[in-house]
């Protein structure tokens, strides 16, 4: 999959774009809708994924972007969607939007140094700004898309012994396959068959697999919602709009894995444009940094973060199921040795707190900033070349240089290394070259001849032993928070 990233990113990069996704969008500004306010989402890979909490906005994003084109002159039975589709003002809401709301859309033209902008406004109790936006078809694959026919009465239920076949449409073999892929299991056969009854008509799944033939009456939500999805996205013009709310429902993690996976490779061959809603961790690892949005929302608004890590994701959606405290740190390393330094020391505060290796020292601070902002408690502890910041929440590890260099440099650590492994750390570092800290321990390992993460560990408690003293303020700012 890595291969088809870089593929698809080098066909949508700004200069590539339009040639390639023709008038997709850039950028969506929006304001006053639903409380978000000057919120711009950058649309920077052809998949989006929006994640955030319940109420944060996903829905709200999704239903603007698919109002942003007109109707193809071309297209016969098809109905575009408008904002007052999806913001109806009644008493129950009274106020959906402020008076002045307004959505600016940012298309790619054949000039990347130059986007069409098209701002739709309300005026007169009527929504303008239509007329100048450019042609695409737009799919919105909501909840309502698929109900299992057997949930909404379908003709195909209630006159199921009535039924005459129609017209068959068959499913390419290689759509089929992308489709087993995504379930999990081989189909022999999948195609859509029409019925009727009573005049009226309709079209109903079926699937044939292991010499057992079944409709989509027998059918799960989770296979029914995929044969549906994956059918629109094949048939549909190239070059379409598509908004997904909440693609993993009733799909299990592995099939969850897969869709987003077919999700790039269907943009990629068909040049779609796809912006998803989710709460998946599991399509969102599947998703490049550039494909991924957060939306928190607190008192002061809505706020949108950018390439934000699946470790920080899955912590925010799982409030109320992790420990009391957050901590961020930047690497493996660090997260080892502040988790056995705890041991030593408060080994109770282990069942109190999570720590996670988010990235380096500008990713750790904007981690526990969106971790507050979402009500959690967090804080980072940093390398202590980086120095600290106490009232914003940053602490930093003892000594003045990253953990790796203070581990390894430590000479209680130095003579351990010597008696076990009969290695002069030194000179093998001078030998090999090794000059990035971050290699010290794997350096170590492969001379010998045991695991970087035996050899991480033995080092660390060394250390931790040696300086024992030196963690004690470290140790009381963390008990502050529990």
């Amino acid at each position: 999959m890595a291969d088809i990233r870089k593929k698809i990113g080098a066909k949508y990069q700004e200069s590539n774009r339009y040639q390639n996704f023709g008038s997709c969008l850039r950028h969506i500004e929006i304001n006053g809708f639903r409380g978000i306010e000057g919120v711009d989402l950058s649309l920077d890979f052809p998949v989006t994924a929006i994640s955030g909490l319940n109420g944060a906005g996903k829905s709200t994003i999704g239903q603007l972007a698919i109002c942003a084109y007109r109707k193809p002159t071309t297209a016969l039975q098809y109905k575009r969607l408008y904002v007052k589709d999806f913001f109806p003002v009644s008493v129950a809401d009274p106020t959906p939007f402020r008076d002045e709301a307004n959505v600016i859309f940012h298309y790619e033209t054949d000039d990347h140094k130059k986007t069409q902008e098209v701002t739709v406004s309300r005026k007169k109790s009527e929504w303008s700004g239509y007329k100048r936006q450019p042609e695409r078809h737009c799919y919105y694959i909501g909840f309502t898309v698929y109900i299992p026919k057997v949930e909404r009465r379908d003709l195909s239920v209630y006159g199921g012994k009535e039924l005459a076949f129609t017209e068959r449409r068959d499913l390419e073999p290689e759509v089929m396959d992308k489709m087993a892929r995504i379930i999990g299991h081989k189909y022999d056969d999948v195609n859509f068959q029409g019925v009727s009854h009573r005049k009226k008509e309709s079209e109903i799944g079926i699937a044939s697999r292991l010499g057992y033939s079944y409709s989509e009456n027998n059918m799960g939500f989770g296979e029914g919602r995929v044969l549906y999805t994956v059918d629109k996205l094949e048939t549909a013009p190239e070059q379409s709009l598509f908004i997904l709310e909440e693609p993993e429902t009733s799909l299990h993690e592995s099939a969850q894995y897969e869709f987003a996976k077919y999700l790039i490779d269907v943009c990629n061959r068909r040049h779609h444009q796809i912006i998803l809603s989710t709460h998946s961790s599991v399509i969102l690892n599947a998703l490049p940094p550039e494909a991924r949005k957060l939306l928190v929302r607190d008192k002061n608004g809505v706020e949108l973060i950018d390439k934000i890590s699946t470790t920080h994701i899955r912590s925010i959606l799982s409030a109320g199921y992790v420990r009391n405290l957050d901590i961020c740190v930047e690497d493996e390393f660090a997260k080892v040795l502040l988790t056995e330094v705890i041991r030593l020391k408060k080994k109770d505060l282990l069942k109190a707190i999570a720590i996670h290796a988010i990235g380096d020292k500008d990713a750790v601070k904007e981690a526990s900033y969106v971790l507050n902002k979402t009500g959690k408690k967090a804080i980072a502890v940093r390398d202590a070349d980086v120095g600290q910041a106490k009232k914003d929440g940053l602490y930093s590890f003892p000594g003045e240089n990253p953990p790796e260099v203070e581990v390894f440099t430590n000479e209680t650590v130095k003579s351990f290394i010597d008696e076990k492994y009969d290695i002069d750390l030194d000179w093998l570092l001078q030998r090999d070259e090794v000059k990035d800290h971050h290699k010290f321990a794997k350096c170590v390992a492969d001379e010998a001849e045991s695991s970087e993460e035996v050899v991480r560990s033995l080092v660390i408690d060394k250390y931790i032993h040696d300086i024992d003293a030196e963690f004690d303020e470290l140790i009381k700012d963390i008990e502050a928070y529990i």
